[in-house]
């Protein structure tokens, strides 16, 4: 009988009374999942092994594993799910629930609810748990990149990584739980998601609610996320922290990206592309003022931490959504979304972090921001509430905004012409229009400043020569005023490439130097 119900669970429909009566289900809610992770960081941490029989798997492999369309959870919903296997790096496994009115129902691992190409899987694990989850959203178009399926909306797969795209996006930014010691004298820890429950969606719903029981060497969770699609998504994080010890760095609402290259950097020879990356710039609101600071590829591992109690949000943007600005097919730079954070309840007093790493390509993820709170709290919940919006643009601004920045070629010693261009409404009836540079004190000096207005309405170029005096980091800010406002965001780089190396003592690159 429990069979049965659990295939009319999964075509859609719960047989509650049933169930209940075999003891099938249970009752669950947030406070009973926060009681979990509560238990559950009182308890040494013994993580599940690896199935060595899912390791051998290479990338190429593991993509030509896929769940069979017709086996599709909640298929003629507005949002229906599906399932992935284990395998590659992906080799430990995590539950995967559904909970209803009546309960709640864990799903099994099936081997025909998967297809596996001749010759891939030589052991097909039977007993395997899943890899992650995917969600789709009918309304949303079908995915050229997964052949015969619906748009995809939100993927959970790999310790706690997620990622979330609009109706026109393709994925690229991807979030986490939490990041631990991601800068660090060892190794980074990834705690990681060991149970998911989905409540099941309406048949018309317009937004889905996960659950999720987060675990790790030093740290467990529980977090509730309220995905909302559309042409920008939308995903409500409720979360509860609970560690298990001091961590050296702990990172709060962290966000992955890709940047190698682009029109500021100068793309390196063996590439024919104008720029790649996820993302191009860091969008940083403290004390009511937006901050753009522009991402680079750096010749080594560079940190940035922006001091400030409760912020009101941050978040890696991709502005740039003209095609021949990239001119890849396959990987259609333009389409990659926007990520934006807005706090939500008290965070206290801490750091923005923006971290950059040296990355020779595309594969991988380089650029990552996050909170770092002030104190860490031991034995007790931590609250940690916020929104996430993925889309084609940023969180509304009462400035201009940066659009696009240019760099002349860097050489040691050698002065620097920068360009920024600035849009926005606040630019089209302003008056007495006035440009501002500042750069670090006596390590470089600003000439040739030149504000001109473009040809499009409200849009303005803003160009200048940076002359290093010294070998140093030169951290460089420049914005835009109007009867002595400032009606625009504030532009901020550290120009280090062909300046020498940056030290990590920089006071420019050090933790907290305020624009």
């Amino acid at each position: 009988m429990i069979g049965s119900a659990l295939r009319a669970l999964v075509a859609g429909a719960f047989m509650g009374a049933a169930l209940c009566a075999q003891g099938a289900m249970a009752r669950f809610d947030y406070q009973t999942l926060i009681a979990r992770a509560q238990a559950l960081s009182r308890k040494p941490y013994h993580p599940d092994p690896p199935d060595p029989a899912l390791g051998h798997l290479d990338y190429r492999q593991y993509r030509s594993v896929h769940f069979r369309s017709r086996r599709t959870i909640w298929p003629h919903r507005s949002f229906s799910l599906q399932l992935f296997a284990p395998g590659y790096r992906f080799g430990r496994s995590v539950r995967v629930s559904l909970v209803g009115t009546h309960g709640v129902v864990t799903l099994p691992f099936r081997l025909h609810d998967f297809r596996y190409p001749q010759g891939v899987y030589d052991r097909r694990p039977p007993h395997a748990g899943f890899a992650g989850f995917r969600l789709l959203y009918r309304p949303y178009p079908r995915d050229p990149t997964v052949p015969g399926e619906n748009g995809q909306v939100i993927v959970f797969l790999g310790a706690s990584y997620f990622r979330v795209k609009g109706a026109r996006e393709q994925f690229g930014t991807s979030a986490r739980a939490v990041a631990v010691d991601t800068i660090a004298t060892h190794a980074e820890e990834f705690p990681r998601f060991v149970h998911f429950w989905i409540r099941r969606p309406g048949r018309r719903a317009r937004r889905v609610v996960v659950y999720g029981l987060l675990d790790g060497a030093a740290v467990t969770g529980a977090f509730r996320f309220v995905v909302i699609p559309g042409q920008t998504a939308h995903v409500l994080v409720k979360s509860r922290i609970f560690l298990r010890h001091r961590v050296q760095e702990l990172g709060l609402a962290p966000l992955s990206s890709m940047y190698m290259y682009d029109q500021f950097d100068r793309h390196p020879w063996a590439y024919l592309r104008p720029a790649v990356h996820d993302s191009e710039g860091f969008l940083l609101l403290r004390h009511r003022r937006f901050r753009w600071r522009q991402l680079a590829n750096p010749a080594r591992v560079r940190q940035f931490a922006f001091r400030c109690a409760n912020p009101l949000g941050f978040g890696l943007m991709q502005r740039d959504r003209r095609f021949a600005d990239y001119e890849s097919i396959s990987m259609r730079y333009q389409q990659r979304p926007s990520v934006w954070i807005s706090r939500r309840g008290r965070w206290g007093a801490g750091a923005v972090v923006l971290i950059e790493i040296p990355t020779p390509n595309e594969t991988n993820d380089n650029i990552v921001a996050f909170w770092r709170p002030a104190r860490q709290i031991i034995g007790r919940p931590w609250r940690f509430d916020y929104e996430m919006t993925w889309g084609r643009s940023g969180p509304p601004e009462p400035v201009a905004v940066v659009t696009q920045s240019y760099a002349s070629l860097r050489l040691p010693a050698r002065p620097v012409r920068l360009a920024i261009d600035f849009a926005g409404q606040a630019l089209l009836r302003a008056r007495h229009l006035r440009a501002h540079v500042r750069v670090s004190r006596e390590r470089a000096v600003v000439s040739a400043l030149a504000l001109r207005r473009l040809p499009a309405a409200g849009h303005w170029r803003l160009a200048f020569t940076v002359r290093p005096r010294s070998r140093h980091a030169v951290r460089v800010r420049a914005w835009l005023t109007a009867d002595g406002r400032i009606v625009s965001e504030i532009w901020d780089y550290v120009l280090a490439a062909g300046m020498g190396p940056v030290d990590a003592r920089d006071p420019v690159c050090a933790a907290g130097a305020p624009a």
